[in-house]
């Protein structure tokens, strides 16, 4: 064997030792319940090297990581030290710990002491900023610098003393450790640890496993407060022995795969196994349903669509193998919704609307709500899934007010730049690609693009700020200057509540200025498999519009879920979706389920038309972002 990083050529020039019999044997380990058969490591022997070779043995340069990042800390398999002496290399030591070399020299001199303080932080940290822990005293209002009594997302406690510093501006974090030495300090709020002498985040799995613990106690308290009434069964971690390892090896059987499953196209209804091939693997739904938060045989509701989901939701996870043919869901769609009824070719997002509207009304907890209720605090599965809230801000740039308008949201949909067709002519002749002035060579169609054109400054030619125009009248000014007060106020869109998952609709679809038809864009449209929605956030914006940066918010990240494409034209098009189950791709047509890759997925760029994104950290109540 060879250290990590080592070229070819080193790799022919160093000569190893003739394992034997008795040393040769392979070595059964165990990771994580799961058995892996690894061979010994074997002794190199120090060999002679060229001075040329001196650089190969070290590695090739990685990239440097940003600040900020968390990531965690590769392995420490290479010792850092090369000894040269007259052009002869030591072969460096294969070292079997990993993670941070100070972490592990930290360990060694406090090791029954080196959680006590990281467990008091996570304890406090979950009853300050834990969603639905009310502070209990005084002493759990939220932290600031012990220096300079700054509140923010970004302080950071030393994991060996009581100080707690600020981590932008003046930094009294790193003043800290410069002062005193002490190397390791953890985010207050995200329970991330960060060595000074790395320069970086870093990660370790005890202080993980105390960080989960503390997550878990945190829960339970939240319930016993929001449901004093329900009795929650407390955590008890359990590690099997080797005997009842044995036992549960021998008696077992494992499960078949569930919830995979196609759906049978019924005439046309492509667009509806798509949207329901999403609503099947979306975790937030799925968890609904699978615990009998709705159980159809308690409901008996004639036509309630959340009697049929949850009539999907067994038929998916009943060990079936064969295709599921929808028609009771396909009957209680066509009764709630006429303008979807019939087998004519029908559109994916227009379901998707239905689907949620009609799972509104037909959810137990909106049966007592109020009839003209806020539907941003609605309590049924469908908005507390796919609820958000826009803020749209006016300003005026002469006297500085501003209005704030906020308007529910299921949606996101985004506006494509340039215009691009495969339609045919009616001579049968295939029409040439169209673009939109040259807007196709500058503009680009990724997701982030889109979002930042619809949360640009927009200008509102005519509209008068009544503030200005009150001052400039009550002050005698001439009606000339008061009329200068009409194309003084901009707007700006923003996301003031982000959902726990975010839908994106892709504006292909839209009628020709002087035609009647309507006409498909096929322009390209590139989205990552995650994205940090902070920038597109109202407290992002106000953020950056005061001249902060986005370091200083919280975990705005979503992941890829779902992709709904259409290929085809308009009315004889076809609708496929690619879903993620227990992290593996697959891609749904219809009643064939094919194994899929995420490249697969993201190349999908002339097709997406819905996309689907899963906040990476969900809470019980996803507060307002402002």
């Amino acid at each position: 064997m060879t250290s990590k990083g080592n070229s070819k050529s080193t790799q022919r020039k160093i000569k190893q030792k003739k394992p034997s019999t008795a040393t040769n044997k392979k070595k059964m380990v165990t990771v994580d319940n799961h058995v892996k058969v690894t061979p010994k490591i074997e002794k190199i022997e120090p060999m002679l090297l060229k001075q040329t070779d001196i650089s190969s043995v070290k590695g090739k340069p990685t990239k440097p990581l940003k600040k900020g990042v968390k990531r965690k800390a590769e392995d420490s398999l290479v010792d850092e030290t090369f000894q040269v002496s007259n052009a002869a290399v030591s072969h460096p030591r294969i070292s079997q710990k990993v993670g941070c070399r100070h972490l592990e020299k930290y360990k060694e001199h406090n090791p029954e002491s080196y959680l006590v303080n990281f467990k008091a932080i996570a304890e406090l940290s979950m009853r300050c900023y834990k969603i639905g822990i009310p502070r209990e005293s005084k002493a759990l209002r939220h932290q600031k610098c012990s220096d300079c009594n700054l509140k923010g997302d970004r302080l950071h406690a030393c994991l060996d003393c009581v100080f707690i510093g600020c981590w932008r501006g003046e930094s009294h974090a790193r003043k800290h450790f410069k002062n005193t030495r002490h190397i390791f300090a953890t985010d207050v709020q995200r329970l991330e640890i960060f060595c000074f002498g790395c320069s970086d985040y870093i990660y370790d799995i005890d202080y993980d496993n105390v960080k989960k613990h503390e997550e878990v106690r945190a829960e339970e308290k939240e319930s016993d407060i929001k449901e004093p009434a329900r009795k929650r069964a407390r955590y008890v971690p359990w590690k099997p022995s080797a005997e009842e390892s044995e036992k549960i090896k021998k008696n077992s059987t494992p499960f078949p795969c569930s919830g995979l499953r196609g759906l049978l196209n019924m005439g046309a209804t492509c667009f509806m196994n798509a949207v329901l091939q999403t609503f099947m693997h979306n975790p937030i739904i799925k968890n609904y349903f699978m615990t009998d938060k709705h159980n159809m045989n308690i409901c008996g509701t004639s036509g309630c669509m959340c009697c049929e989901v949850d009539n999907l939701f067994q038929e998916f996870h009943s060990g079936e193998k064969k295709p599921y043919p929808p028609c009771s869901f396909l009957q209680s769609m066509w009764l709630s919704s006429k303008e979807l009824a019939g087998y004519s070719e029908q559109d994916a997002h227009e379901f998707y609307l239905a689907a949620i509207n009609k799972m509104h009304g037909d959810s137990h907890e909106t049966k007592h709500q109020e009839l003209n209720a806020n539907i941003q605090n609605c309590e049924c599965i469908m908005h507390k899934t796919f609820g958000g809230c826009f803020q749209s801000r006016i300003k005026c740039s002469q006297c500085d007010m501003s209005s704030d308008r906020e308007e529910h949201m299921v949606e996101w949909q985004l506006h494509l730049r340039g215009l691009v067709t495969n339609q045919k002519k009616k001579n049968g002749t295939k029409a040439s690609q169209e673009s939109n002035s040259n807007e196709m060579d500058v503009d680009k169609n990724s997701l982030e693009d889109c979002l930042d054109r619809y949360c640009e400054k927009e200008q509102l030619p005519g509209f008068k700020c009544e503030d200005c125009e009150n001052r400039y009248l009550s002050e005698g000014e001439s009606f000339g200057k008061a009329k200068g007060s009409v194309n003084s106020c901009s707007r700006t869109t923003t996301c003031k509540k982000l959902p726990p998952v975010l839908t994106f609709v892709v504006e292909r679809f839209h009628r020709a200025s002087t035609k009647t038809n309507t006409i498909k864009n096929e322009a390209e449209f590139e989205f990552p498999e995650e994205i940090d929605m902070a920038k597109w956030t109202s407290r992002g914006h106000d953020v950056l519009e005061k001249g902060g940066t986005l370091d200083d918010l919280p975990n705005y990240k979503y992941n890829l879920l779902s992709v709904v494409n259409h290929e085809g034209k308009i009315n004889t098009g076809h609708y496929t979706v690619y879903c993620k189950s227990r992290d593996r791709w697959f891609l749904f047509d219809d009643h064939a389920v094919k194994c899929a890759s995420v490249e697969e997925v993201l190349q999908s760029k002339r097709k997406a038309y819905l996309c689907f994104y899963v906040a990476d950290t969900l809470e019980y109540d996803q507060p307002n972002v402002n």
